[in-house]
């Protein structure tokens, strides 16, 4: 019996050698990876959606609910930009025309300064250099016109425009107070926002009455602040008065932590006001002075000024070109120059502005992109709309569509780079990757959404992969954030074989 054994033992442990092996776990790749991070979100009660394609062809890789239609969020703007540069390119710049009406005789102007609105988003803006300086370039060629007195007001033409209130249809009234809700009429200056700041003096105690001070310290704003000194966590909140038009806001502290300053940048209903008063401002320090009393009375400086009022060109007020003003867009995810530049595109192909008009626009450009308002539903042009919805298929194939298209450079180079800048700045980044993944994120309550371009040099296959990945109906804490699972998600994008 034990010579009948014997020779059995080989096969025996190749047997067993065999079971061993198939016990291994299958080598992580995309799918697997993300069929884990999606059954995770929708175990706890959530939406998970997932569209991975390759950038040439538009062959589905990775497809998860890819139909299930979300809320965009921010995401939205990847189609309002890609519409503005379809339309308008990468080169076109918005100008705000500048006139004088009235009379100048000598050194005195008497009359009006007119800006004609032009839906530029970065007039007067702090980000570029050329918009910061608008009221100076007034000032200064009013001065080079040998203006040195004036008389009269600075004016703001075609203000009021299609503007139909402070939000827009589907906005949250939460949100109307804050600067990323600013109302995106034809007259945009200083971006709509002034920053309101509350300090509280050195050894004050909490319950102590703040100095609140607004920047720029020109513009005027009714802020009305109260204290609760008995909160839970410190912060600072404001909500919009309906009653008329400042905010009110309560600045809370704890008996743990009494801060001592808290800043909060708010949206403003009448730029043209904080659009003149800047001028008037920059006139002033460029040494123009401004005369008081009625239109047409002598002056020392131009006696008998009673020629009939003319209406003369001054300058224009330049933005920079469009393909700057997407980047800043998606970079940094600027609601207020996403929905003025999905105005201009609506105006461009209807000729008229107005969440009606824009959403007749842009389903115009899908259906010239082969989708429909089931891929994608605009409301919008920022994605602030709860109203708004699309699936990850349909953010895929706006993003894929464009990179087929003159503009793509300049709608790519706007995308946030994981771990380099914008909203995806502070991701990390597997070692080895840095610069190849591109992506818009979308955050509202409880909804999370990435779209966006992955490179992938190793994969001779797919060298390139367009991807949407939505979140929706999320748990408050959920045992995975949809951060921490788009970081996972990403990894495996840009360092697993996709299948």
């Amino acid at each position: 019996m034990r010579r009948n054994l014997l020779p059995a033992l080989p096969l025996v442990a190749l047997a067993l050698a065999g079971c061993f092996r198939s016990q291994r776990p299958p080598p992580p790749t995309l799918a697997s990876v993300a069929a884990q991070l999606l059954e995770s979100v929708e175990a706890e009660g959530g939406v998970a959606s997932a569209y991975v394609v390759d950038a040439a062809t538009g062959a589905p890789l990775l497809v998860h609910r890819a139909h299930a239609r979300l809320l965009p969020a921010s995401t939205m703007k990847v189609l309002s930009t890609a519409a503005a540069l379809s339309a308008l390119g990468v080169d076109y710049r918005f100008r705000t025309p500048v006139t004088l009406e009235g009379t100048q005789k000598g050194g005195l102007f008497e009359g009006e300064v007119v800006a004609t609105a032009s839906g530029d988003p970065s007039l007067g803006s702090w980000r570029f250099p050329e918009t910061l300086t608008s009221c100076e370039q007034v000032a200064e060629a009013m001065w080079t016109r040998g203006i040195r007195e004036w008389r009269g007001s600075v004016r703001v033409r075609g203000a009021d425009g299609w503007l139909e209130g402070p939000l827009g249809p589907g906005w949250e009234w939460d949100d109307a107070a804050y600067a990323y809700s600013a109302p995106p009429g034809t007259f945009v200056f200083r971006e709509n926002v002034v920053d309101l700041s509350l300090a509280r003096a050195e050894g004050a105690a909490c319950g102590a009455v703040p100095e609140v001070s607004v920047t720029p310290t020109l513009a005027t704003f009714n802020a009305v602040v109260h204290l609760d000194t008995a909160a839970e966590r410190p912060g600072l909140s404001c909500v919009r008065d309906r009653g008329g038009a400042g905010v009110q806001c309560v600045w809370r502290s704890s008996a743990e932590e009494c801060p001592r300053a808290a800043s909060v940048r708010l949206a403003v209903d009448e730029p043209q006001a904080l659009f003149a008063a800047c001028v008037e401002d920059a006139l002033e320090r460029r040494g123009v002075a401004r005369l008081l009393g009625p239109i047409n009375v002598e002056s020392p400086a131009a006696p008998k000024v009673l020629a009939p009022p003319v209406s003369e060109p001054l300058l224009e007020l330049v933005s920079p070109p469009l393909s700057e003003l997407v980047k800043a867009t998606n970079k940094e995810s600027l609601n207020l120059y996403a929905e003025r530049l999905g105005m201009r595109f609506a105006l461009e192909r209807t000729g008229a502005e107005g969440f009606s008009a824009l959403r007749t626009a842009l389903v115009e450009e899908l259906a010239r992109r082969g989708l429909t308002p089931r891929d994608v539903r605009p409301v919008d042009g920022s994605g602030l709309s709860r109203h708004n919805l699309a699936t990850a298929r349909g953010l895929v194939e706006v993003l894929r569509t464009s990179l087929a298209e003159p503009y793509s450079d300049a709608l790519l180079d706007s995308l946030p780079v994981a771990g380099l800048d914008g909203t995806l700045k502070s991701r990390p980044v597997p070692p080895g990757t840095e610069g190849r993944l591109r992506a818009k994120t979308g955050t509202l309550s409880g909804q999370k959404a990435f779209v966006g371009v992955a490179e992938r040099p190793g994969d001779a296959e797919h060298p390139r992969v367009v991807f949407a990945l939505m979140l929706g109906n999320l748990d408050e804490q959920p045992s995975v954030t949809p951060t921490a699972a788009f970081d996972r998600f990403a990894e495996a994008l840009l360092t697993l074989p996709l299948r």
